[in-house]
């Protein structure tokens, strides 16, 4: 665990299609106390893990992570990880290439690595493996380190500050790839006003439901509830309305006070929250 006073940095792998039960239970028996998010999404056909690392020239951690996952987890699957450092300007190139080596050895998969130095919704275009209705796929990219014969799609690493991503699901009509495709334009595209927000389409579901992701950054200049909100009134002009979403993501405590202050009438501070006072058990005596 990390002391309050210790910098905080983020490791989120994401995985196309789910990782297994039993992998998934390793990993957070592995990570326990560190893990802030593990979760996995048949709707976006992804897994997604959150990781609180205090070093990131410690590759151990990440070693470890990528055999429990293993070369035969890897088979018939992307694989994005995404590296949180406290300042992303401190990872050198050379400790980045580092833990690529690492990893690619271990999973036997293509590495595709990426610096995010731009807006999330510059980066949607930018980034070497993207979201599509099939879940993760590659772009049109070559691989920083290939591997010759591999069964997996390939490990994409990018570096950049933390983003919070966010599961629309849209429910009440059946929404076509336009339909669908205006919506995420009207909160991820140039026009939308939104900096730091990106939308990815997903398509539609067994279920009649269509599935737009939604990707977030600086949560004080682009608020989730403004950008749900936009995805609700946009969805409205086609006869759908937002259903049961998800957080596929950790989150920061502003993303949920600020909903409150939307949409409950509950204008407040992170200082009221009752677990903001509890000291960290590795501060206690």
């Amino acid at each position: 665990m990390l002391r309050p006073d210790e910098p905080l940095s983020v490791a989120r792998l994401i995985a196309s299609p789910a990782l297994t039960p039993a992998t998934v239970d390793a990993l957070r028996r592995f990570a326990a106390g560190s893990m802030l998010a593990c979760v996995s999404d048949a709707d976006v056909n992804a897994s997604f893990l959150s990781l609180q690392i205090a070093d990131l020239t410690q590759t151990a951690q990440l070693k470890k992570l990528a055999e429990i996952i293993g070369a035969q987890g890897a088979h018939d699957r992307a694989l994005r990880l995404e590296l949180q450092p406290p300042d992303p300007a401190t990872l050198r190139d050379d400790a980045l290439r580092a833990i690529a080596i690492e990893l690619h050895g271990i999973l036997q998969a293509p590495v595709y690595v990426g610096r995010r130095s731009t807006s999330v919704s510059a980066w949607a275009t930018q980034r070497p493996m993207s979201f599509g209705p099939a879940g993760l796929y590659l772009q049109s990219v070559a691989p920083v380190l290939p591997y010759g014969g591999s069964e997996s799609n390939g490990l994409a690493i990018e570096v950049g500050k933390h983003t919070t991503i966010i599961k629309a699901r849209l429910v009440g009509a059946a929404l076509d790839a336009s339909s669908l495709a205006a919506i995420a334009a009207a909160v991820g595209g140039p026009d939308s006003g939104f900096i730091e927000a990106a939308a990815y389409p997903m398509g539609q579901r067994k279920d009649g439901a269509s599935i737009l992701l939604v990707e977030l950054g600086d949560l004080r200049r682009t608020p989730a509830h403004r950008v749900l909100q936009v995805v609700e009134i946009e969805a409205q002009r086609f006869g759908a309305r937002l259903g049961l979403g998800a957080l596929l993501s950790d989150a920061p405590l502003e993303l949920f006070i600020g909903a409150l202050g939307m949409h409950m009438g509950l204008p407040m501070s992170a200082a009221q929250v009752i677990e903001t006072r509890v000291p960290h058990p590795a501060a206690m005596p």
